[in-house]
């Protein structure tokens, strides 16, 4: 069996297999910063029914055809990629301007993210990573994760092939996201630091580990980048609205500022005038509005009680909040 290691989010990963499928995986993993030795081990092990895909010592996916040993480390490489507390992960790529600004380019499967991050690269930007994009809790900076690019149909590509590859953590100076509908024609439309922190909240892939952590750092993050929801059918006319994204200059993210305890379950950050709350138990976020915030702020301590007559829009407001656990309804009410 031959190895190599690489860094994947600050573990070094020693990958074994038999040599001609290691040569497969070597090409795929191109991009990869190589590690000098290994924190964890993954081996792709021959059995009856192709490879086993060892990690640790433990099976974690049987019967792996040959034809797609490759695939499967990079899959294994990003599920310990998730694994990061480090980090505050999305699901997104990102790429990088001539400037050193990272465009964070966040949306689920199907918005086209891989293809516009292709496309990027081929155009002149420089590429960060695919599929996760990782927030350095300890720098601010977009930290690189050059894992091969899936693009028609799943074909593992070394974005080195295309283009450029950076190897240094970069700023965040916009967050896009990206919406493919066939036949339509571009659009762009800038959101406020709200409805980002909302966007990005439903495609964070660690926050119930983080909590009220995660919850800082997301915030911080649309209130110190430019958002925008991006419709596309031709990735390169969205590749040109991209790059003008990545032509200011930023700075590293900072959390921002989490707000006293308001009830026992939540963590809460000012947005602007708004509210963003977790609720704890359940990993949610609420963006409240700022008449919703002041009310919840002050139903939260009290101050309300007995003060809003039944059938106003402030009780209304505080049903609302009791629904979706913000708030604890009083014993008989």
């Amino acid at each position: 069996m031959s190895t190599l290691a690489v860094e994947v989010l600050g573990t070094a990963v020693g990958i074994a297999a038999p040599a001609p499928v290691l040569a497969q995986v070597r090409r795929s993993l191109a991009d990869l910063e190589s590690a000098p030795s290994a924190d964890r081990e993954l081996a792709l092990v021959p059995t009856r029914n192709g490879f086993d895909l060892v990690d640790r010592g433990r099976v974690v996916r049987r019967g792996v055809a040959p034809d797609v040993g490759a695939a499967t480390v990079v899959w294994r490489l990003n599920a310990i990629a998730a694994e990061s507390t480090f980090h505050v992960l999305l699901h997104g790529a990102c790429v990088v301007g001539p400037r050193g600004g990272a465009v964070l380019l966040v949306g689920g499967s199907g918005a086209g993210k891989s293809t516009l991050t292709a496309a990027c690269v081929g155009a002149g930007l420089a590429y960060l990573s695919d599929e996760v994009a990782a927030i350095d809790r300890r720098t601010g900076l977009v930290s690189p994760y050059a894992r091969p690019l899936s693009i028609d149909g799943g074909r593992l590509v070394a974005a080195s092939s295309l283009g450029s590859v950076a190897s240094a953590a970069a700023t965040p100076v916009a967050l896009v996201f990206p919406r493919y509908e066939p036949a339509a024609e571009a659009r762009v439309v800038r959101l406020d630091p709200s409805w980002a922190l909302a966007a990005l909240a439903s495609h964070a892939t660690n926050l119930a580990a983080l909590g009220g952590t995660g919850l800082a750092w997301l915030a911080g993050l649309a209130l110190g980048c430019p958002a925008y929801q991006l419709t596309h059918a031709d990735a390169g006319e969205a590749t040109i609205t991209i790059a003008g994204t990545a032509e200011r200059a930023g700075r590293p993210v900072e959390p921002a500022a989490v707000l006293g305890a308001i009830t026992v379950d939540t963590t809460t950050v000012a947005v602007g005038d708004s509210l963003a709350v977790l609720h704890e138990p359940s990993g949610t976020i609420h963006v409240l509005n700022p008449a919703a915030a002041d009310v919840w702020r002050r139903a939260a301590v009290g101050d309300a009680a007995g003060g809003w007559p039944e059938g106003s829009a402030n009780a209304a407001t505080i049903v609302q909040l009791t629904r979706r656990g913000l708030l604890v309804a009083p014993p008989g009410s």
